[in-house]
C-alpha cells in the first residue's frame, strides 16, 4: 500500500510539473531558456502510459526550441515521432512527417525530406486540412527545384496554389509563385518567370512583409539580368539589398553583391564587377555556404581575368572548381572550366587550355547524360510490371542508335564548324556595314536636327517682333475693317509659331532630347479639358461634338505628351471636317490601356492615300487643302517614343478614325521615366469643410493676426511653408487652384503664396481670376514654381503676381517678402484712411480697384441718407458676403464695414456742414443719424472737434 502510494505520488509530481512547465511555455510562445527541464518537459509528455495527449502542443514545443536543441533537434522530431505512430494519432502525422521532412530539406537530405512529405500528404488529404496541403506541396516543389526535377516541380507549385482557394494561405501561395518563377528563370523562359514574381510580390507589398519584398526584389532583378535590361536589374537587386542590409542578413546581401557583380559584367564594366564580388566573396567566406562559394569564387576570378589579374583570377578558379567538384555542382564545373581556359588561352598556355576545353566538354556532356539517364530510369520504373525485358531491349537499341548517331555527328562536326565559319564571317562583315550605314544615318540625323533647331529659333525672334506690334495695334484700333486684316496677321503668325513650336519638338526626337515623364494624375480630366477646349470651333462651324471619356481615376501618363497628341489629333479633326459635319473623342478602360478614339466626317481619302497621313506636309489627291503639315507627324513620332500603337483606318461614311492604345500602368515606363513629382494629395477637399486644419477655424477668428492663404498641391511643401508662418499669421491650405480660388473669396486673405504647377487650376490661372474679381483683386500674391527663365518669369508677373519665386527657394527670403506686401498693403490702408479724412467720399484707390471703388460710389450716394441703411443691405448691394466685405474693406480701407459706412455718413455731413445756412441738426438726420449727440461723437472721432467746432474753424 505504502509503495502504491509513492508511486501515485511520483506521477502526480511528474504531471504537475509537466503541466506547470507546460502552462509557462505555451504564455510565452512554446519557448524555453533551459534545455533541461525543456528535455524533463518533453520526456514527460511521451513517456506516457497509452496515447500522449496534446501532441501537436508537444510538436510546437519541439519546433519553437529548435536553436536550443541544436544537434539534437531530428532526435527530438524522430523520438515524437515514434511515438505518435505508436499512438496511431492521425491527427499528428501529417504534422510530425512535414517538420522531419523540414528538417531534412535544411540539411539538405532532399530524399528523405521527400519521402517524409510524400507520407505526410495522403494523412493531410484525408483531414482535408488544405492548408497544411498547401504548405507539403510547396516543401515538395523546393525539394524537386533543389533536385533538378523541374517539371515535378512546377505541378506540386501549381497544386499549392490552387489550394490556396479553399485555406486562403496567400503566403503560402506567393511561396508557391515564387518557386515558379524560379523554376522558369532556370529554364531561361523569363517572362513566364517575370509574371510569377510579379504576382508572388503583390503579396509582400499587401502585408508589408520586408522578407518576402526582398526575396521577389533579388529574383526580378536577376530575371531583368538575363534580359540584358540593365537598369531594370541594378533597381531591383538595389531595392533587394537595402532590405537585406536593414535585415541584417548577410546571406542575402552576398547574393545581391554577386548578382550586381554579374550585371556590370554584362555591361562590361569590369571593376565595379570586381568591387561587387570582392564584397560577395568577403560575406560568403563567413557563411561558408559550399554552393555560393564556389560561384563566386569562379565570377570573382572571371573579372580578375578580365582586368589582367591573372594569379588572382587562376586561384579563385581553381577554388570555385574545387569546391564545385566537392558538391557535386556540374553547371559550376562547366563554368569554372570555361573561365580557366579564357584565361589559360590568353595567357598562352594552351596545354592547359586544352585540358580545360575538354573539361568543359566532357562535363557538359555527363550534364546531358545525366539528364537522358533519369529519363530512361523513368521509364524503366514506369513499365517495369509488364514489359520490362522489351523495354529494356529497346532502350538498349536507342543507346545504340545514340552511339552510332554520335559517331556521324564527330564526322559532320568538321564540316558544320566550316560551314558556322563561313556564316559568322558572312554576317559579321553584314553586321559592320550596317553599323557603319547606321552610323551615317545617325550623322546625317544629327545635322537635320540641328539644323531644324537652329532655323526654329531664328523664326521665332522675327514673329516675335510681327506679333508685338499687331496686337498692340489691335488694343487701339477702332476701323472694322483694319481690325480683321490685323486679326487675320495675328491668327497666322500664331499658327506659323505653333508650327515653329511643332518643328522643335520633331528636332528635340530626333536628337533624343524628348524624354518621356510620367507622373500619377487623372487622365480623364485632361482628355475633357482638351476636348472642351474644341466646343467654340463645334458651335462657330455647327459641328456635331460628341465626347465619351470614362473616368479614369489615378493613372500613370505623361502629361505633355498625351496633351500634344490629343490636341493635335483633334485640330487635325476640326480643320477637315465640313460644315454641320461631325467629330468625336472616345476614352475607354481596356486591358491596362485607355482605349482613344478620334473621329471626323469628311474624309476623301483613298485607303492607299489613308498610309501616308502620317508622313510629313503630306497632300491627299490633288487638293490643294487636304495638307497634313507636321502635326500628325509629330503625333506619329511621339507615340513611337511613348510605345504604342496607333492606327488610322476608313470607317463607313467617310470617316477617319484615330485609335490609340495609351498605356497607363507605371510598369510600361523605364525608371527614368517616372517623374518623382508627386500628385498624390494630402487628403480629400471638402467644399463645406473648405479644407483646413482644426486650428485654422480657431486661428481665422482672431482679427489680431494677418490670414495667409498657402495654394500647394505637394502636402510635404505645403507642410513646409505653413512651418515658416505659422506663429506670425493665420494659415489656410489648399491642395490645388481651384479650391484656392474658393478659399480666397470666402476668407478674403491678406495674402496668398501659390504654386504655379498644380492640377485642375495652375497658380497663373489663380492668379488671373483673383484678378478679375472685385472681391479678391486687392490680394497681394506670391508665385512659387520650379520652372526657370525670364518666360515664365513673365507669364507669372501678367498675370498679376506680385513676385515670382523659383525653387528651391530661401526660407528667409520668402518671409521678407511676405512681410513687406503685408507691409505694403497696411501702409496703403492707412493712406485710405488719411485720405478719407482730407477728401470726404471721394475714395482714392489704385486702378486695379478703380471698378470696385466706383460700384462703392454709386451705392453709398444713394443710400447714405438712408437712417435705415444697414451693413446687410450694403453686403446685397455689392454682391458680397458679410465676412466678403468686411475683409475686402479692411484690407483696403483697414475699416470694417460698419466703420466703413459711419465713416462716410461723417465725410458727407463734413461737405454740407459747409454749405450756408446749414444747422448742426440737419447735416445729422440728412446723412443718416437719428441721435445728434452719437452724430457729435462719431463726428469728434474722426475730425477730432465737434460739429459746431468744425463748422467755426471752416466759417473764418
Amino acid at each position: 500500500m505504502v509503495i502504491l502510494m509513492n508511486k501515485m505520488n511520483k506521477l502526480f509530481v511528474i504531471v504537475l510539473l509537466a503541466l506547470i512547465s507546460f502552462n509557462a511555455s505555451a504564455k510565452d510562445n512554446y519557448r524555453y531558456k533551459n534545455i533541461d527541464s525543456l528535455k524533463i518537459v518533453i520526456h514527460n509528455m511521451i513517456n506516457v502510459d497509452g496515447k500522449m495527449h496534446r501532441s501537436d502542443s508537444a510538436i510546437k514545443l519541439v519546433v519553437r526550441n529548435r536553436k536550443l536543441f541544436k544537434s539534437e533537434f531530428g532526435s527530438y522530431l524522430l523520438l515524437l515521432k515514434h511515438k505518435i505512430e505508436e499512438d496511431n494519432d492521425s491527427i499528428s502525422l501529417p504534422e510530425i512527417y512535414y517538420r522531419l521532412g523540414v528538417n531534412y530539406r535544411y540539411k539538405h537530405r532532399y530524399d528523405s525530406a521527400k519521402f517524409y512529405y510524400k507520407k505526410a500528404l495522403p494523412l493531410a488529404e484525408i483531414k482535408k486540412d488544405y492548408y497544411q496541403i498547401g504548405r507539403i506541396y510547396n516543401e515538395l516543389g523546393v525539394v524537386c527545384r533543389k533536385t533538378d526535377q523541374n517539371n515535378e516541380a512546377i505541378n506540386y507549385f501549381l497544386e499549392s496554389i490552387k489550394s490556396t482557394k479553399y485555406s486562403n494561405n496567400y503566403y503560402g501561395k506567393a511561396i508557391a509563385e515564387n518557386g515558379v518563377g524560379n523554376i522558369y528563370l532556370v529554364q531561361r523562359e523569363y517572362e513566364k518567370a517575370l509574371y510569377y514574381f510579379r504576382e508572388s510580390i503583390k503579396y509582400g507589398f499587401k502585408n508589408n512583409n520586408s522578407f518576402h519584398q526582398e526575396l521577389c526584389y533579388g529574383n526580378l532583378g536577376e530575371t531583368y539580368m538575363y534580359l540584358n535590361q540593365s537598369d531594370s536589374a541594378k533597381y531591383y537587386i538595389n531595392k533587394c539589398l537595402e532590405l537585406a542590409v536593414k535585415r541584417k542578413y548577410p546571406m542575402s546581401q552576398g547574393i545581391c553583391y554577386m548578382l550586381l557583380g554579374q550585371v556590370e559584367m554584362n555591361q562590361k564594366q569590369y571593376h565595379k564587377a570586381y568591387e561587387h564580388f570582392e564584397k560577395s566573396l568577403v560575406i560568403q567566406r563567413d557563411i561558408k555556404d559550399k554552393r555560393y562559394l564556389s560561384s563566386i569564387l569562379i565570377h570573382h576570378g572571371s573579372a580578375a581575368e578580365k582586368l589582367n589579374k591573372n594569379l588572382e583570377a587562376e586561384k579563385n578558379l581553381l577554388e570555385g572548381r574545387a569546391i564545385s567538384k566537392e558538391i557535386h555542382s556540374i553547371d559550376h564545373l562547366i563554368f569554372s572550366n570555361q573561365a580557366l581556359y579564357e584565361l589559360y588561352y590568353k595567357t598562352k598556355r594552351y596545354q592547359e587550355a586544352c585540358d580545360a576545353l575538354m573539361l568543359t566538354k566532357n562535363y557538359t556532356d555527363s550534364l546531358y547524360n545525366s539528364e537522358k539517364l533519369r529519363v530512361t530510369n523513368d521509364l524503366e520504373f514506369k513499365y517495369q510490371s509488364e514489359q520490362k525485358t522489351q523495354q529494356i531491349e529497346l532502350l538498349n537499341a536507342r543507346n545504340q542508335l545514340i552511339g552510332e548517331s554520335k559517331k556521324m555527328q564527330r564526322n559532320q562536326l568538321g564540316v558544320l564548324i566550316l560551314l558556322f565559319g563561313g556564316l559568322a564571317a558572312f554576317f559579321y562583315f553584314r553586321y559592320q556595314t550596317k553599323q557603319r550605314v547606321t552610323h551615317e544615318l545617325r550623322n546625317i540625323n544629327k545635322m537635320k536636327s540641328k539644323f531644324f533647331s537652329n532655323i526654329s529659333h531664328e523664326f521665332r525672334t522675327p514673329l516675335t517682333l510681327i506679333k508685338g506690334p499687331i496686337e498692340k495695334q489691335l488694343r487701339t484700333v477702332k476701323n472694322e475693317t483694319k481690325r480683321e486684316d490685323l486679326e487675320l496677321v495675328l491668327r497666322n503668325s500664331n499658327r506659323m509659331l505653333s508650327l515653329v513650336d511643332q518643328l522643335l519638338n520633331i528636332s528635340k526626337i530626333d536628337a533624343g532630347h524628348f524624354a518621356i515623364s510620367a507622373q500619377e494624375g487623372d487622365l480623364s480630366t485632361l482628355l475633357k479639358g482638351i476636348s472642351n477646349s474644341f466646343n467654340f470651333q463645334a458651335n462657330e462651324k455647327l459641328i456635331e461634338y460628341k465626347t465619351e471619356i470614362c473616368e479614369t481615376g489615378l493613372v500613370w501618363f505623361d502629361h505633355n505628351i498625351v496633351e500634344i497628341v490629343v490636341t493635335n489629333i483633334l485640330s487635325n479633326a476640326f480643320k477637315f471636317v465640313p460644315t454641320k459635319g461631325k467629330v468625336g473623342i472616345s476614352a475607354i478602360i481596356f486591358n491596362k490601356k485607355l482605349k482613344i478614339i478620334i473621329t471626323n466626317s469628311g474624309c476623301n481619302l483613298t485607303k492607299q492615300e489613308l498610309t501616308h497621313v502620317f508622313d510629313r506636309f503630306y497632300r491627299g489627291g490633288d487638293s490643294e487643302i487636304q495638307g497634313t503639315g507636321i502635326g500628325l507627324s509629330l503625333v506619329k513620332e511621339l507615340c513611337k517614343l511613348y510605345r504604342t500603337d496607333i492606327r488610322v483606318f476608313l470607317s463607313s461614311d467617310h470617316v477617319i478614325c484615330f485609335e490609340i492604345d495609351l498605356p497607363i500602368i507605371k510598369e510600361h515606363f523605364k525608371h527614368k521615366e517616372i517623374s518623382e513629382i508627386s500628385t498624390k494629395q494630402e487628403k480629400p477637399f471638402n467644399i463645406q469643410g473648405m479644407a483646413i486644419e482644426a486650428d485654422s477655424t480657431e486661428e481665422i477668428g482672431n482679427d489680431e493676426m494677418p490670414i495667409l492663404l498657402i495654394v500647394e498641391d505637394n502636402s510635404d511643401m505645403r507642410k513646409y511653408i505653413k512651418s515658416c508662418f505659422k506663429f506670425d499669421y493665420k494659415i489656410l491650405e489648399a491642395e490645388d487652384g481651384e479650391f484656392g480660388i474658393q478659399l480666397a473669396q470666402k476668407f478674403i486673405p491678406d495674402i496668398i503664396i501659390s504654386d504655379v504647377m498644380m492640377p485642375n487650376v495652375g497658380g497663373v490661372e489663380l492668379c488671373n481670376r483673383l484678378r478679375s474679381d472685385e472681391k479678391t483683386n486687392h490680394i497681394p500674391i506670391i508665385l512659387l514654381t520650379a520652372k526657370v527663365g525670364e518666360e515664365n518669369t513673365l507669364e507669372g508677373l501678367k498675370s498679376g503676381a506680385d513676385d515670382y519665386i523659383t525653387k528651391p527657394f530661401n526660407a528667409e527670403a520668402l518671409l521678407i517678402k511676405v512681410e513687406r506686401l503685408v507691409a505694403n498693403r497696411k501702409a496703403i490702408q492707412d493712406k485710405y484712411q488719411k485720405e478719407l479724412i482730407i477728401n470726404p467720399l471721394n475714395l482714392v484707390f489704385e486702378s486695379e480697384e478703380e471698378k470696385f471703388a466706383r460700384s462703392l460710389q454709386n451705392i453709398l450716394e444713394k443710400h447714405l441718407s438712408d437712417p435705415d441703411f444697414s451693413v446687410e443691405q450694403f453686403c446685397e448691394l455689392t454682391s458680397m458676403s458679410r465676412t466678403q466685405l468686411h475683409r475686402k474693406l479692411k484690407a483696403v480701407t483697414g475699416l470694417s464695414a460698419t466703420a466703413f459706412i459711419r465713416a462716410q455718413r461723417i465725410k458727407m455731413a463734413s461737405e454740407i456742414l459747409l454749405q450756408p445756412n446749414i444747422s448742426v441738426s440737419e447735416a445729422c438726420f440728412s446723412t443718416g443719424f437719428n441721435d445728434t449727440s452719437y452724430f457729435s461723437k462719431c463726428f469728434k472721432e474722426i475730425h477730432g472737434c465737434t460739429p459746431t467746432e468744425y463748422l467755426r474753424q471752416h466759417s473764418n
